[in-house]
């Protein structure tokens, strides 16, 4: 019985330290650079300029994120918050290598975005890698 429950700790620790590991070093590898939030993108898709302030009337905010060493399994979480409180949330598994990435978050029904604080955040592994903050507000 001793040695049984030996082995299960064991084989425990094992499995946890190997997602330790696997966590750390793919969190640890990976980047996300030139993060950047528009009210649209550009009609031939490219995505210039950025902006933390829009006015109210917008249907959709869009972030466009470019990402460097991709394991080819990476999932990013992308979560959206409105007044501090989640509104949205993502998991967006990327391709192997370099390349970019772009999101929008928008009202189903077609109404504007409320006025008010948002911010975004990027993060794998549960280590955030970038978060911005914007508003909505009324002129």
């Amino acid at each position: 019985m001793f040695l049984l429950t030996t082995g299960c700790v064991l084989a425990a620790l094992l499995v946890f330290s190997f997602w330790t590991v696997r966590s750390n070093k793919a969190a640890g590898s990976f980047e996300v650079h030139n993060v950047v939030l528009r009210e649209e993108v550009e009609a031939n898709g490219s995505f210039h300029g950025g902006n933390s302030r829009f006015v109210y009337g917008i249907r959709q905010i869009c972030l466009r994120f470019d990402f460097a060493r991709a394991t080819g399994g990476d999932s990013v979480q992308v979560q959206w918050f409105f007044r501090g409180h989640p509104i949205h949330s993502e998991s967006i598994r990327l391709p192997s290598g370099d390349g970019s990435k772009t999101l929008c978050l928008l009202q189903e029904e077609g109404f504007p975005l409320p006025s008010g604080p948002y911010s975004v955040g990027i993060s794998v592994y549960d280590k955030v890698l970038s978060d911005m903050a914007f508003e909505i507000v009324r002129e």
